[in-house]
């Protein structure tokens, strides 16, 4: 696995690698309804929990001297790659709030005793408060769009107390040298509780007393709606496959997703998918226009006037096989909501969002599915997208 720098979500695998991702998408749905069936496992599919942490640091020790560094994604730049090997580093790579975050990260988690290298998200940086949530009194800390709160009787609690940190790890890598890493999902953090000032949290997903399992029912559900997906996903095959293979700006595949998370932000997905063909049309051909106004020359609107033109006359001629694979999309966000409404059954820190109205209960960020060394996100785009979209953020 190359440097987990950035998780696509399942439904999306369709736009990036057409029909070989619609099929990588199923396969994915398929071994999470296998691993959460009653006296079934998922083989080597595993899940992980996604906490809505920020920033993501990258920390350990460089394999080809020892040396302990911290830094963000950065430090997978291939030119410049931004590590902090000291606070000095720190200051010739970063600036702003990420300057004083790193520096702290340097002085604290060089104390854990990390075996190789890790990537987490920073959980906060200063003890804690202890708060009042519909009765229940827990340490409360929001690193970003999701505010938890570690209940005051739980396990987690005295550590969370005596800490001034909290990180979760969720990626290890191995490798001769920072340039050649490669990444496995899940980190085993049980040998990292050993020092008070740092809380350091799991991201390990664990099926407690089967409270995930599948119902006859929701499985069969499942398994309708995976069928709906791959007749859908077949008849639009070619269609995936031609966008796909356009990696330009202004492709059709990198327009949908501009789109639909345009449509997140209005909260509302359209309720059928001949309603999500016609919007996306229009859309594109909208975002087309307003690019040839900002065009300097006669000759540059002439040419990109022709693109425009051309691509909104390929989707007007290929709306039937848009059609379905819009659909085959839409099957596979329902499956895959179903799945994850099971694994939101397994309670662990509380996760709120805030308004101006007090707390909201609210689900977690997401999961991440892991199979054959690749990953992708289980997130409920509707829920947690939209409010990562319009709520403010604590830090920064």
């Amino acid at each position: 696995m190359a440097k987990n720098t950035h998780l696509e979500h399942l439904e999306d695998d369709i736009f990036n690698a057409g029909s070989a991702g619609a099929k990588n998408s199923i396969a994915f749905l398929e071994s999470l309804r296998d691993m959460l069936s009653s006296g079934k496992g998922g083989g080597n599919t595993k899940v992980t929990v996604k906490w809505d942490g920020a920033p993501a640091i990258v920390c350990g020790k460089d394999p080809q001297t020892g040396e302990f560094f911290v830094g963000t994604k950065s430090v997978f730049n291939k030119t410049t790659p931004k590590i902090g090997y000291n606070e000095d580093f720190i200051d010739f790579h970063y600036e702003g709030a990420i300057n004083g975050i790193l520096k702290q990260c340097y002085r604290q988690l060089k104390k854990l005793p990390i075996d190789g290298i890790l990537q987490g998200d920073l959980l906060y940086t200063s003890t804690p408060p202890l708060v009042t949530v519909s009765g229940k009194r827990g340490y409360r800390f929001k690193p970003n769009t999701i505010t938890y709160i570690v209940d005051q009787d739980s396990e987690m609690s005295g550590k969370v107390a005596k800490s001034t940190m909290g990180i979760v790890f969720h990626t290890r890598y191995v490798g001769g040298s920072m340039d050649s890493l490669s990444a496995t999902f899940g980190a085993d953090v049980k040998g990292l509780q050993g020092v008070k000032d740092i809380a350091v949290f799991s991201s390990e997903f664990t099926n407690v007393n089967g409270l995930a399992n599948l119902s006859i029912s929701e499985k069969n559900n499942i398994n309708n709606t995976i069928r709906q997906a791959k007749t859908n996903l077949r008849s639009g095959g070619k269609f995936l496959d031609v966008i796909s293979k356009d990696k330009s700006a202004m492709s059709p595949a990198s327009m949908f997703k501009i789109y639909f998370n345009q449509v997140i932000r209005q909260g509302k997905i359209p309720n059928t998918s001949q309603k999500m063909t016609q919007e996306f049309i229009k859309f594109l051909d909208d975002r087309y226009k307003k690019e040839i106004i900002k065009k300097k020359t006669a000759k540059t609107q002439e040419q990109w006037e022709k693109r425009r033109s051309d691509s909104v006359s390929f989707l007007n001629s290929n709306k039937t096989i848009m059609f379905s694979a819009l659909s085959g999309f839409r099957n596979l966000m329902d499956a895959k909501n179903m799945i994850i409404n099971k694994l939101k059954k397994i309670e662990g820190v509380g996760t709120f969002l805030e308004d101006e109205s007090g707390y909201r209960v609210t689900s977690p960020e997401g999961f991440v599915a892991i199979k054959d060394g690749t990953a992708l996100k289980l997130v409920d785009r509707l829920e947690f997208s939209r409010a990562n979209f319009t709520v403010a953020k604590d830090w920064g």
